[in-house]
């Protein structure tokens, strides 16, 4: 009689262990977000520790967009938040169509046909910022906001100075950077211009596309910076 109730004793803790290793494993298989411990920037994390594993980009089949554009100028008023109304005008490749989100009165968008590149003019006001300072923001905005499957990969930060049409001389900052926010790799630009005569943004702009279309994009953007300028 003892051997059988050690018997049915032994059989009883091998099922509860197989039971226990099925619950425990699904779970592994569906971890939670856990609230413990030092939080690491995004963009500093390896693929090991993300959650979902890196993107592979989707070749784009879009032809590259060819330097040597035409340009034409265009005049238009935004509202910063809070702020007065400006206005400011600036050279984009000609056919690019103006886009305004409701949401962002504080900037307009220039877009191409297919909807692949853009340029975003934002008036910074007031300028309180200086261009290198904006700069160093936004990277740690970006490394803490993108998911690391998005492949964030910061390419360049420069500071120099640019010649306007004015013939003065602008400080600017310019961060360039790749990112995969659905399927395909996009190429973003975004330079911090100060208009003045000091080193406090008074415009951002961010020139996207696709990577092949970088030299195309890098036109773009002197274009845009050497002619921004507020009116009045």
């Amino acid at each position: 009689m003892k051997r059988v109730l050690v018997v049915a004793l032994l059989l009883l803790v091998l099922a509860l262990g197989a039971g226990g290793g099925y619950l425990t494993g699904d779970y592994l298989d569906t971890p939670k977000p856990s609230t413990s411990g030092v939080a690491v920037p995004l963009g500093d994390m390896s693929p090991s520790e993300s959650p979902l594993p890196v993107k592979t980009p989707i070749p784009s089949n879009v032809t590259a967009l060819e330097t040597g554009l035409d340009y034409t100028r265009h005049t238009f008023t935004v509202t910063p938040k809070g702020q007065p109304a400006v206005q400011l005008s600036v050279e984009t490749p000609a056919g690019w169509r103006l886009s305004r989100d409701p949401k962002a009165p504080g900037e307009v968008k220039y877009l191409d046909k297919l909807r692949e590149r853009g340029v975003r003019i934002e008036a910074d006001e007031p300028a309180t910022r200086t261009t290198s300072a904006a700069m160093a923001q936004l990277v740690v905005d970006l490394k803490s906001s993108q998911a690391p499957e998005n492949d964030l990969r910061i390419l360049s930060q420069t500071d120099e100075q640019v010649e306007g049409d004015d013939g003065d001389q602008r400080k600017v900052s310019t961060l360039v950077y790749t990112y995969i926010p659905n399927k395909t790799l996009r190429y973003v630009i975004v330079r911090w211009v100060a208009t003045g005569n000091d080193d406090l943004t008074t415009v951002e702009m961010s020139i996207t596309g696709l990577p092949q279309d970088a030299p195309a994009l890098d036109e773009v953007l002197e274009a845009a910076t050497r002619s921004v300028h507020e009116i009045g």
